[in-house]
């Protein structure tokens, strides 16, 4: 992504326009004393982009500003987004907006936030597919909303705030719920780890899944109902032939028939008993014959293993042929081995256990198990015993009885003929098509990765961390901080200073910017804010806090001059990038580096709002 900050431009009250403009590919320093508005350009970009609320102080500038506004390019287009000043401390809903990055001298809202953020996200490649997936939600993002462009500026700043924190917040804006909730949610997707292509493939998928669970439920609920039909059929059938309703020897098809024909008033044959008893005769004999030939196998089985026996009091003979060279021989010696030999191979083939004896008996029986099965489901519908009705009466109250069931299981066997045998194994085929990359290896590596790039910074600034200057870092991923671990051992140093907590910050943010260029992420843009990193030698007041100047000098040259090294190695790579740098350090403690571009010193009646602009 090509990105930069052209211009910030204030509309004052009194119809001036204050301009300050900065340099890409640069380390841009405003510099000067406290009180001067410096560290209000960093709430006028943020506040320009779209931030439901501000902290832009009131006296001095709020008071004095009609319209803030933002000049910037991005992916070479030069856009200008103007927001209208604050109205006792509540944010404005009223915007101006050029896409050719016009100034106008009056300026009026033209536009709305919707619309002109829905155009800047594009630009960051922010469509309508950047959501947060349904297992990404929380009590404050709902799973399915929109991806704001807000939450990935998360990245562009290190505020006072953050420079001196040394409770392991390395991201500005922790302190609101959303952006808490957010950081997690959207931070593989800003450094390239996932991709949105990637999160609705997981999202399908998950979708499909439960949809072929919720099918599969349906499938088993349809066979327990086609179960639950045919086991009532069985026995409405077997009432009706025991009251001789319909024919003993009906099969299930045309027994309904016959019964449907009884209810409306044709009456079967008579019926005996003779059918059963020529089924049960059938049942029985099945039975004998499967348990004569379980009883046969299992005697065949011990001949086999009796046979076997016999084979290991040979092994001798086997032992005799191996020592053959060694053996002093008789003249039947050779007769009576090859003999022996013999008996040996016809036993070992005769408890094979491949003969076909076994297949033959193996198919023999599920020949007749097959059979026996078939027999008792005939017997099952076939009546136990023959039953007579009393009267007319109770012959037609079973038979209403019987209409009823039937009328109902009819509706149900329907029902229970469906499947979702198809819809399912579309569904399968649907997810198997769905390749979703595992983003596991790769966060793991990117976590290796930012440490080794943050090792070389340590290495690079040499003396600045001082005692720690020797320790490895250690990127938490989990609460995405940055620790320092004492070399050879497991135990992470509770790091003091505010001087080194200062270089952490840097070494994170630095990181990240170096991984999302790596991993060519479209969602951050290639930009730094910094709200004064000399704080912990200058505090707030532009004042040293400590009498040992070589020793701050030493460490703030350190920190200006990995800031300045960042950008040249970004240029060397082709790339872009752009650092705004809100400082108390006199200039000419940095003016030597090469990147380094001071755009103002806010000294002597000169601030964000000049006094010359006031008269």
């Amino acid at each position: 992504m090509n990105f930069h900050i052209i211009k910030i431009v204030l509309w004052l009250k009194n119809g001036k326009v204050r301009e300050i403009e900065f340099k890409p590919n640069k380390v841009n320093i405003i510099t000067g004393g406290s009180h001067t508005g410096k560290s209000a350009v960093l709430e006028i970009v943020d506040y320009c982009f779209f931030s439901s609320k501000s902290r832009i102080s009131e006296s001095m500038i709020n008071e004095n500003v009609s319209w803030y506004g933002l000049i910037f390019l991005i992916n070479d287009k030069t856009y200008t987004i103007a927001r209208k000043s604050l109205v006792e401390g509540k944010v404005s809903g009223e915007y101006y907006f050029s896409s050719f990055g016009e100034i106008p001298e009056n300026i009026e809202a033209n536009n709305s936030e919707s619309a002109i953020k829905s155009i800047i996200e594009t630009e960051f490649k922010i469509d309508r597919d950047a959501k947060f997936p349904s297992n990404y939600g929380s009590n404050y993002i709902k799973a399915g909303t929109k991806i704001s462009l807000r939450y990935f500026l998360m990245f562009n700043t290190i505020s006072g705030n953050i420079i001196e924190n040394d409770e392991g917040i390395f991201f500005d804006k922790q302190n609101e719920t959303r952006y808490k909730e957010a950081l997690p949610r959207i931070f593989d997707l800003a450094l390239g780890i996932e991709t949105v292509e990637n999160i609705l493939k997981a999202e399908k998928k998950s979708e499909l899944e439960k949809q072929l669970a919720k099918l599969v439920r349906k499938n088993k609920t349809i066979s327990a109902k086609a179960d639950d039909f045919n086991k009532e059929k069985v026995k409405i059938l077997q009432q009706a032939k025991e009251y001789n309703v319909i024919k003993e020897s009906s099969n299930s098809a045309d027994a309904l028939d016959e019964l449907n024909n009884a209810i409306i008033g044709i009456q079967s044959d008579s019926t005996s008993n003779s059918e059963r008893e020529k089924l049960e005769y059938s049942f029985y004999a099945l039975q004998r014959k499967i348990r004569n030939i379980n009883q046969f196998s299992s005697e065949y089985k011990k001949y086999k293993k009796t046979i076997k026996n016999l084979s290991d009091s040979l092994k001798p003979i086997e032992f005799l042929r191996q020592k053959d060279s060694e053996i002093i021989k008789t003249s039947i010696f050779d007769e009576l081995v090859n003999s022996f030999t013999k008996d040996l191979d016809m036993i070992r083939k005769s408890y094979s256990t491949n003969t076909p004896i076994d297949k033959q008996v193996k198919d023999n029986l599920k020949d007749l198990e097959t059979k026996l099965k078939t027999i008792k489901e005939k017997l099952d519908l076939l009546p136990k015993k023959n039953k007579s009705f009393q009267n007319e009466k109770e012959k037609y109250f079973f038979l209403g009885q019987v209409k009823s069931k039937l009328e109902i299981f009819s509706s149900d066997s329907a029902n229970a003929k469906l499947s979702y045998e198809d819809e399912i194994n579309q569904l399968k085929e649907q997810i198997n098509q769905l390749i979703v990359t595992d983003t596991g290896e790769k966060r793991e590596l990117t976590i290796k990765l930012i440490e080794e790039i943050i090792l070389d910074y340590i290495k690079e600034t040499k003396g600045a961390l001082a005692n720690y200057s020797t320790y490895l870092p250690r990127f938490d991923y989990k609460n995405k901080t940055l620790l320092l671990r004492k070399p050879r051992t497991p135990y992470i140093e509770n790091v003091g200073s505010s001087s080194n907590h200062m270089f952490l910050h840097l070494f994170f943010s630095l990181s990240m910017h170096e991984v999302i260029f790596e991993n060519k992420s479209p969602f951050v843009a290639p930009f730094l804010i910094i709200d004064q990193p000399s704080r912990p030698y200058y505090g707030t007041n532009g004042k040293r806090k400590t009498n040992d100047p070589e020793s701050d000098d030493y460490k703030i040259k350190k920190a200006f001059e990995l800031l300045d090294a960042y950008i040249s190695t970004r240029i060397k790579n082709n790339g872009n990038f752009q650092m705004i740098v809100l400082e108390h350090i006199p200039k000419e403690d940095i003016s030597d580096l090469e990147n380094i571009h001071i755009v103002e010193e806010f000294f002597d009646g000169n601030a964000l709002i000049p006094k010359s602009y006031l008269n």
